[in-house]
């Protein structure tokens, strides 16, 4: 059964209300005591997107943290630890259970910080069971991140005990006539993030804006250009302290992202005015790669161990320490780019740019046109362009050409993406699932060749150095085929995926919503 919460009315006399209480029923009562809660999440509410929140509070020296539905405040899992981090390292049980699948990479962070004095109570019945919990909690303050504390009302929450419904039944059922308290409307977490201005699932990774097909292409650039940027900005601090590696790819994708609305979109934006940050976008991608391909080896390094045999699996350890410490290094330098005045610099005068409409008589050719006829146009171009290049790959392709069908096909995504809300949402989903299902094949084959490539140059490397014995080179080596094994099985699914993307069905949907503005003369793919 959930728990049941209720606020104290303002005026509200809490011990006078408590006395009153203890002295109509059977009810043990604990001394009054300083406490404090924590409420976790991932920078990205991973959490409350799952309906869930983590309530963390020390007691008596321990840290006993709860997990909570948020939808009917029912306690999920319980559990005592020193702090979470990763749920990767939460002790093998129901909670790590629960919790690694949905967190993943994603480190937990304190999202509100709750201090109170409270008091716990336990309602007994006549053999002297505890069929009830109350906890009382008075003088609370919620604290935002500069250590300023806002009041919030005194509360009470009943906590049920299994197999015993009847007694919250009765006492809940008391507690809705008391004209003094008032059922919590939200749960405690919201309660706290409304009291600092703040709003849960105030970030996500993911690109939706809501664009009217009315707006000029120039307006609908800029708005998906400060929406990266505001992305970029977000994730800069967490890059820099190295929270948890998604802080830097959802960095590394948002400036991707911007590159190619540059690239993609020409005509909209002066090009006096954007051809500075094309060279400056490209050098904040260049930065950043170095330390993003090593928390990617990091990332896939359990996968590393079980494509060898086990007996060969601990001989991997040294790789793994010369990982951790090529991280380290990388992570240093990019942290000192990303806060040096190049860096703030671009930001800043990028923020400048898109803020500043172009003057009526000096706008580019495109910048006034209609966005849904611009975004038409470039679609469907690149749509045909993607099927032009998988026509032309063969079972005697190079790489190469499957590369470049990726970067084209990564193109497409993002103008869908960018411009999705200008069509029929069930439509423009499925045609970027259907490209998705064919990025990810070409995806899978570029990673598998660069990872067996990069095995053997580290081996190379840590050879130089004399810090990998020959079982470890041999265990790279093994490592590095088998990675290349995958790579083979790859580019043997290519074909089939490929079909799937440019099949009859699939291009006539593409031809349907962006092909009536294609330019004349244009053939069909």
């Amino acid at each position: 059964m959930p728990t049941q919460a209720y606020r104290f009315d303002a005026n509200s006399d809490v011990e006078a209300w408590l006395n009153k209480l203890v002295g109509s029923d059977s009810w043990q009562t604990q001394p009054w005591r300083e406490t404090e809660g924590i409420f976790y999440d991932t920078f990205d509410w991973r959490l409350y997107s799952a309906g869930m929140t983590l309530e963390g509070r020390a007691d008596e020296g321990r840290r006993h943290y709860s997990l909570w539905s948020l939808k009917d405040e029912f306690l999920i899992r319980c559990l005592d630890v020193e702090e979470p981090g990763f749920a990767r390292d939460l002790p093998e049980g129901p909670l790590r259970q629960q919790l690694e699948p949905l967190l993943k990479m994603r480190r937990l962070l304190p999202r509100a910080v709750l201090r109170n004095r409270r008091k716990d109570l336990a309602l007994l019945n006549s053999d002297g069971k505890t069929v009830l919990q109350m906890a009382v909690s008075v003088n609370r303050r919620v604290v935002d991140p500069r250590g300023e504390e806002k009041g919030l009302p005194a509360i009470l929450r009943l906590l049920p005990i299994k197999g015993y419904t009847s007694a919250i039944r009765r006492i809940g059922a008391r507690l809705d006539q008391d004209p003094g308290l008032q059922r919590m409307p939200v749960p405690p977490l919201l309660e706290a993030l409304d009291a600092l201005g703040k709003r849960p699932a105030d970030y996500s990774s993911k690109l939706f804006l809501e664009l009217s097909p009315q707006c000029t292409a120039e307006q609908a650039l800029r708005a998906v250009l400060l929406h990266l940027l505001a992305v970029i900005q977000a994730n800069l601090d967490g890059t820099c302290k190295d929270i948890d590696s998604e802080f830097l790819h959802d960095l590394r994708v948002a400036v991707r992202r911007t590159r190619s609305a540059l690239g993609q979109i020409k005509g909209v934006l002066p090009e006096d005015d954007a051809a500075p940050f094309r060279e400056g976008f490209a050098w904040l991608g260049s930065i950043t790669g170095p330390t993003r391909d090593l928390d990617v080896y990091l990332l896939n390094f359990a996968d590393y161990l079980q494509r060898l045999p086990e007996n060969h699996r601990p001989d991997l350890a040294a790789f793994h320490h010369f990982l951790q410490q090529r991280q380290t290094e990388e992570q240093k330098l990019l942290s000192r780019q990303l806060r040096s005045p190049r860096c703030t610099r671009l930001l800043a005068d990028w923020a400048t740019l898109l803020h500043k409409e172009s003057a009526t008589n000096s706008a580019p050719p495109e910048a006034r046109r209609p966005i849904r006829e611009v975004a038409d146009r470039r679609i469907w171009k690149l749509f045909r362009r993607c099927v032009r290049e998988g026509q032309a790959i063969s079972s005697e392709s190079p790489a190469e050409a499957l590369h470049e069908l990726r970067k084209t096909c990564k193109k497409l995504r993002y103008l869908l993406e960018f411009f999705q809300s200008l069509y029929p949402a069930d439509a423009i989903t499925e045609r970027i699932k259907a490209l998705k299902g064919l990025q990810d094949n070409l995806g899978d084959f570029n990673d598998f060749e660069v990872q067996s490539e990069a095995m053997l140059d580290f081996g190379l490397q840590m050879a130089q150095k004399q810090q990998a014995t020959p079982a470890t080179l041999l265990a790279m080596g093994m490592l590095a085929e088998s990675l290349r094994h995958q790579q083979f099985r790859t580019r043997q699914e290519f074909e089939q995926r490929f079909a799937a993307f440019c099949s009859d069905s699939n291009t006539q949907q593409f031809r349907r919503l962006f092909g009536k503005t294609k330019p004349k003369g244009a053939s069909s793919p």
